[in-house]
């Protein structure tokens, strides 16, 4: 008897000490591979900069500011191309002169407009600042809802006094403006501690139903364990059938949670056009999916925003033509970066947001037969 139990702890201690060793290598591999690929300090927690995201107390996670870094891309057709990117002051992944002698644009958005699959000059605002020939200034972080990119808003509009603001809305920003719905669900939840709009005040709260004490400590501290629970997350979500965007799909403006997740988007967005004050705002969604589309229209209405639902719709219906214009992650590639850049360009000439300074001659590709049309 004595013995058996001896070689139960023994066991124990064995299996222990082999998982506890597992998580010690993998640790210093991955911190290893930081360091040499990135330059990142080995020594540096997830607090510190790690990649072109880093954790930050008020708005939850961030663009890393100073960061730059070249890798091999594959659009979703599987072609191999590069890419150089790199974020600047304050992690803006194109910040202009202030003080520059043209009209300035400010851009906002997610991870569509942050935009790590293609090079700086690849992207959707930098392609428009070249046609349009107007001083750009985009930040964007992966998973950002509307709090966290009106808060961004809020920190640096004094200090570029933008012409126009162009917001890139995105499908999931009504899931992650509530801890509710984004705690239901397992395709738009990272895990990480956000900003929440309850009740006219910040609450920051976890997405994660239950060991919100464990993930924030992984968070911080192991590279390796936020690494493989990460990847689970992602595996979930691909595998998930059950996830809350089914409901709210089948129902609309009828399901409970999405109505107040609207309510909530909506008044975010007053805030932001009070605190714009007479700058003209406009905005366009990544995709266009119902119910999200009649409610960004809806919000736009509201105050004043002019919104394009066909811009991120143009993708789609490229790709559903079978144009290589995305990413395997369902992102834009280069060419539907440039889809977006000419039909944003086109309506804002359009609508006399930009007058370009000479002319110009785009190339369209969001129809079965491409045409030139010269400005």
């Amino acid at each position: 008897m004595a013995s058996t139990k001896v070689m139960v702890v023994a066991s124990g201690v064995i299996t222990a000490t082999v998982f506890a060793l597992s998580l010690f290598i993998g640790e210093v591999a991955l911190r290893a591979i930081h360091l040499m690929r990135d330059g990142i300090p080995f020594f540096e927690s997830p607090s510190g900069r790690i990649g072109p995201i880093m954790l930050d107390q008020e708005l939850g996670w961030r663009a890393t500011a100073d960061y730059k870094e070249s890798l091999t891309q594959r659009t979703k057709g599987g072609v191999s191309y590069t890419v150089h990117r790199s974020q600047h002051k304050y992690g803006f992944r194109q910040f202009g002169n202030p003080r520059a002698n043209k009209p300035k644009l400010l851009v906002i958005g997610d991870s569509f407009t942050q935009a790590t699959a293609v090079s700086d000059d690849k992207t959707y605002y930098g392609i428009l600042g070249e046609l349009l020939d107007v001083e750009v200034f985009a930040y964007g972080a992966g998973g950002y809802g509307t709090l966290q990119e009106y808060m961004i808003l809020d920190r640096y509009v004094d200090e570029i006094k933008p012409d126009l603001i162009l917001w890139q809305f995105c499908i999931n920003d009504f899931i992650n403006n509530d801890n509710a719905l984004e705690r239901a669900s397992t395709m738009n939840n990272n895990g990480m501690l956000r900003p929440y709009w309850e009740k006219g005040t910040i609450a920051y709260l976890s997405p994660k139903p239950t060991g919100q004490q464990i993930r924030e400590w992984i968070n911080h501290h192991s590279r390796f364990l936020y690494f493989l629970v990460s990847r689970v997350d992602r595996l979930r979500a691909v595998t998930s059938h059950d996830s809350v965007e089914t409901i709210i799909n089948a129902q609309g403006f009828k399901h409970e949670g999405f109505s107040h997740a609207v309510e909530v988007t909506d008044d975010l967005m007053k805030r932001a056009r009070a605190r714009t004050g007479s700058t003209p705002i406009v905005a366009f969604s990544c995709a266009d999916a119902q119910p999200y589309s009649d409610a960004f229209a809806m919000i736009s209405t509201h105050y004043g925003i002019e919104y394009w639902n066909d811009v991120g719709a143009a993708v789609q219906q490229a790709a559903a033509r079978g144009k290589d214009v995305e990413t395997p992650d369902d992102h834009w590639s280069e060419a539907g970066h440039r889809l977006v850049a000419t039909n944003l360009a086109r309506h804002l000439e359009e609508k006399k947001f930009v007058t370009a300074g000479r002319s110009r001659h785009y190339s369209y590709i969001d129809s079965p037969t491409s045409r030139t049309v010269s400005r």
